[in-house]
């Protein structure tokens, strides 16, 4: 294994252990996460429709699998306009994620799939 190979493994092992926003994007033959949005929560914007996220950190258009690090629940979304957030996902992408009586998640693992 190289020694580039091997920096980078450190690197995701560490972004996980610590935890936060990850976003994991493909470079070559391996994907290499970034954390985004750090010392940020996953909220509830409470607009209807269908699952669906705004974003101030991605772009419109961008699928996004959003996973609850608490309960390892997980909704895939697609981004459909800004938000003054990290990301805000509307109601029924957030009931597919959330903990029964709350209203944000502390702990997620974002992921840009598309």
């Amino acid at each position: 294994m190289s020694s580039t190979k091997k920096a980078v493994l450190c690197v995701v092992a560490g972004t996980l252990v610590a935890g936060g926003f990850v976003a994991t994007m493909a470079t070559g033959n391996a994907a290499v996460p970034d954390v985004v949005c750090p010392g940020s929560t996953v909220t509830l914007s409470g607009e209807a429709g269908p699952p669906a996220a705004s974003s101030g950190t991605f772009p419109v258009g961008t699928r996004l699998r959003v996973t609850n690090l608490d309960n390892g629940h997980v909704t895939t979304v697609s981004v459909n306009g800004p938000s003054g957030s990290c990301v805000l996902l509307n109601d029924a992408a957030f009931d597919k994620v959330r903990e029964p009586g709350k209203n944000l998640i502390r702990r997620a693992r974002i992921e840009r799939v598309g």
